[in-house]
């Protein structure tokens, strides 16, 4: 009997050169170290045929090639245990003096509700830095109402516990902590999965890929993105329209440039039908979200001349309390300036983007800042690109 992911590369009709040829370009775009083509090859035989366990890493590599999910190839979670992931303790290691009383009424979760809206309101605004603490400070007794609640109590818990997972998840990823981002996005998964509610299933999965994505992982988030579009013409145009933004994403990562205009010109269209559509998960999915989307995908692939007017034009408009996203927006008009050889508009564009970077602790505008370093590269015996290096380094605290 054949394992799955022996059943991966047949179904590819790949012979196991071409896989380990697959392999080694992973491994390089992931900066992940490999044995020599004999040793990899002895290795994925002993994988394939289930004679030896594959490890993290060999799983990272392969999810990636294959663009598919641990479940897909036969591995178990990819999610780190809680107690590795997270500096708030289990429930199992909280000192019998802090047991946590019986939360599974309805006013506990009305509370939990209310303060998640406040969170969700704040979040743009703060960013991250401030919010991890007390939303990770509220799961022990979030995964206790889901552990207890019975009845009619127990989908409005789970729910809860879905959303509030999901949120923490991409609190971590902004705070540029993958390994708790996946983590905790996977919990919420299962949460969504026990309500047996595909469309939170489907969100959730598209976030899963938009992890993977920024984390370096394209193939593994296109086959994460496709399966939050597993759900088809059932979805809400929004969801339909955000997970079809995250396959764009992927797809210009890995260089695919017309599956990503393909996955572009779908994800307006979906954003056009959900127009005034009522949803709590995606009704930021706009079409002028798309659109700045399409702009960073056009960045991506080192087309940026168009997206710098967009940029533009959307930063002229930006709504106040959305500081951090304005933040990000302008490290990303900084990436397309300097790729196109502007140095005073990447400059200009990169300073708005360190302050917002400063103040939120957002990790995700310091990585596209860091992607303008290189692109400033041949210009870096100027004064200004000096000096945006130097405060860049400074506020990752990387000697000079």
């Amino acid at each position: 009997m054949k394992t799955k992911l022996q059943a991966a590369r047949v179904g590819r009709g790949w012979t196991q050169s071409q896989l380990i040829d697959e392999l080694e370009t992973a491994a390089r775009r992931l900066r992940r170290d490999l044995p020599g083509r004999d040793s990899l090859k002895t290795q994925v035989s002993y994988f394939e045929n289930g004679r030896r366990s594959v490890g993290p890493e060999y799983q990272l590599l392969f999810r990636e090639v294959y663009q598919a999910t641990n479940a897909d190839l036969g591995f178990p979670d990819e999610s780190p245990s809680l107690s590795s992931a997270l500096e708030v303790p289990a429930l199992s290691a909280v000192p019998a003096v802090q047991v946590l009383p019986n939360p599974a009424n309805p006013a506990v979760i009305a509370y939990l509700q209310s303060v998640f809206v406040q969170h969700c309101i704040a979040e743009p605004v703060v960013g991250p830095r401030f919010l991890v603490p007390p939303v990770q400070a509220q799961m022990p007794l979030i995964e206790q109402l889901c552990q207890t609640a019975r009845s009619s109590l127990r989908g409005d818990a789970l729910r809860v516990g879905a959303r509030y997972a999901e949120f923490l998840g991409w609190l971590h990823q902004d705070s540029g902590n993958v390994q708790a981002a996946m983590h905790w996005t996977a919990r919420a998964l299962d949460y969504a999965h026990e309500l047996d509610d595909r469309v939170l299933s489907s969100y959730i999965q598209q976030r899963r890929s938009n992890i993977a994505t920024e984390a370096g992982q394209p193939g593994h988030g296109l086959g994460l993105a496709r399966a939050a579009l597993s759900g088809g013409r059932d979805l809400p145009f929004s969801v339909r329209a955000v997970a079809l933004r995250q396959l764009a994403n992927a797809h210009a990562l890995l260089g695919e440039e017309a599956e990503c205009h393909a996955a572009l010109d779908q994800a307006r269209t979906a954003a056009e039908q959900g127009a005034g559509e009522q949803s709590d998960l995606a009704g930021y999915c706009t079409v002028a979200y798309i659109d700045m989307e399409a702009a960073n995908c056009d960045v991506r692939l080192r087309r940026p001349t168009e997206a710098v007017d967009v940029f533009r034009a959307s930063l002229a408009r930006w709504p106040d309390g959305q500081e951090r996203d304005r933040g990000l927006l302008q490290a990303r008009l900084a990436s397309a300036n300097a790729i196109l050889g502007d140095v005073e508009g990447a400059y200009t564009a990169a300073q708005g983007a360190l302050s917002t970077a400063q103040t939120t602790g957002s990790a995700r505008i310091l990585e596209e800042l860091y992607r303008v370093e290189g692109h400033l590269a041949p210009w870096q015996k100027l004064v200004e690109v000096a000096e945006f290096k130097r405060t860049l380094h400074s506020l990752r605290g990387v000697p000079e």
